[in-house]
């Protein structure tokens, strides 16, 4: 849980669950830094590339997929940013992402 700048209370698993089902991405992790949210994607690159999108466009399609997560979103839970993260995510034997691991400081 990341506690919001007015003492709310944000899931991370809300966001990434909404993330997850966006085009291009295979899994997310959402982070807290500066007290702002951000999200980590592993993009899906299997789709990335059969539809030919080049890493300038998967960057734009990320922001464009960040400012309509935002108008869904409420303000409190808003992201800061999307940063593509180039390897899958570690996962526990029960395969949920080792959140822990991941910051924006790597």
């Amino acid at each position: 849980m990341i506690l919001g700048p007015s003492g709310q209370n944000i899931y991370p698993e809300e966001i990434e669950a909404k993330i997850n089902n966006l085009a291009f991405v295979q899994e997310a992790v959402v982070v807290e830094k500066d007290h702002k949210i951000y999200a980590l994607v592993y993009p899906d690159y299997d789709s990335v590339d059969k539809q030919g999108v080049s890493e300038n466009d998967l960057k734009e399609i990320m922001e464009a997929h960040r400012k309509h997560l935002n108008k869904e979103l409420p303000a409190y839970m808003n992201l800061a940013g999307i940063r593509i993260y180039p390897e899958e995510f570690e996962k526990t034997p029960k395969k949920s992402i080792k959140r822990f691991l991941y910051s924006l400081d790597e």
